[in-house]
């Protein structure tokens, strides 16, 4: 089965503040992780998503061809589906300069830089366009600096990875109804605290047991993007999908600082341009799948699509849930004012 989630707590976190530091020392050193062959820069790409996944298929999957086409004397070999590690252990690999590139959730660099965790706490953002322009614009390019100044990892862009609902047993409307609502939710603090912010009792199952876990009624329901549920089978042992809309959920594009600076202007011109290029194909690419996903569900009545959710009680109840406490609640603020 499809696996397009962010896999989560595959390695110590602890541990990485010593691999940032090791691998900052061998930027003194002069560490080079890119191969020169007859004249062709060539960098290597890990992430974690399936060949048929959106991020891949739209995305990482084209990123090679779209610098061959640009003639700017560099190639891309990607390692997709966990081939080279974990999330996890990707950006240990990243920092470490054993790979050039990584794709990576928001939840992971927030281990390294907590108000990163902004883009997977609950309504944050009003849409995935909303989401893009905050990532891309000057609200978090102090933030990107930071990771850039501290472990030596460029942000090159943002991609979107969709907007997520709620499956369940029973239909859920307002956040009364999930009272006592086992809700799965990836194993990071910041998505058990979304989960508490929604109103439910958050479950942090490990994405391959959802299933399972639906199946044998352990959890009530989950939450993830209309084609991840569809890939998963989700809707097969759920009733109800409610639309919640409750995160705009992205993953990051990055690069390897010192590789970066070993580019040539052509060729930083040329990745920038092809990684926010393939970004709006991506966007394009969920928009579509949701799309003919719930037109097929509504028809087939494979999973009865609840509409009528009352987004507004969860935004109120989810702002006053982050509005302190949290090491990115003035930034969750400023950017839902935004709204």
């Amino acid at each position: 089965m499809i696996n397009y989630e962010h896999k989560t707590g595959c390695s110590s976190f602890r541990a990485l503040s010593i691999v940032a530091a090791f691998a900052l020392a061998l930027t003194q050193m002069g560490c080079d992780s890119a191969i020169r062959s007859d004249g062709m820069l060539r960098l290597r790409m890990g992430h974690v998503y399936e060949v048929n996944s959106p991020t891949h298929t739209f995305g990482a999957g084209q990123l090679n061809a779209q610098l061959v086409d640009a003639d700017c004397e560099m190639e891309l070999r990607v390692y997709p589906a966990s081939q080279l590690g974990s999330e996890s252990e990707l950006l240990e690999q990243l920092v470490a300069g054993e790979i050039d590139l990584a794709i990576a959730g928001p939840s992971f660099l927030a281990m390294w830089h907590p108000p990163v965790g902004v883009f997977d706490a609950a309504y944050a953002f009003k849409d995935l366009e909303h989401m893009l322009r905050i990532a891309d614009g000057p609200v978090m390019q102090p933030h990107w600096e930071e990771l850039r100044r501290r472990f030596g990892i460029r942000v090159l862009g943002t991609w979107a990875y969709g907007v997520r609902h709620i499956t369940g047993n029973r239909p859920v409307r307002h956040p009364d109804d999930l009272q006592g609502f086992r809700l799965r939710m990836p194993a990071s603090s910041v998505w058990q605290a979304t989960g508490r912010a929604l109103g439910a009792s958050p479950m942090p199952i490990a994405f391959s047991e959802v299933y399972m876990a639906l199946q044998q009624g352990i959890a009530d329901g989950q939450e993830n993007p209309v084609p991840v549920i569809q890939a998963k089978g989700f809707q097969e042992v759920q009733s109800y999908l409610s639309r919640t809309g409750h995160v705009q959920s992205s993953v990051l594009v990055l690069i390897n600082e010192r590789v970066w600076q070993r580019l040539s202007e052509p060729q930083q011109t040329a990745l920038r341009q092809s990684v926010a290029g393939l970004g709006d194909k991506v966007l394009s690419g969920i928009r579509h799948q949701e799309a003919e996903l719930l037109q097929r569900w509504k028809r087939d009545a494979e999973i009865q699509i609840v509409e009528d959710v009352e987004v507004a009680a969860f935004e109120e109840r989810s702002r006053q849930f982050f509005r302190e406490g949290f090491p990115f609640s003035d930034l969750y603020l400023q950017i839902a004012n935004e709204r």
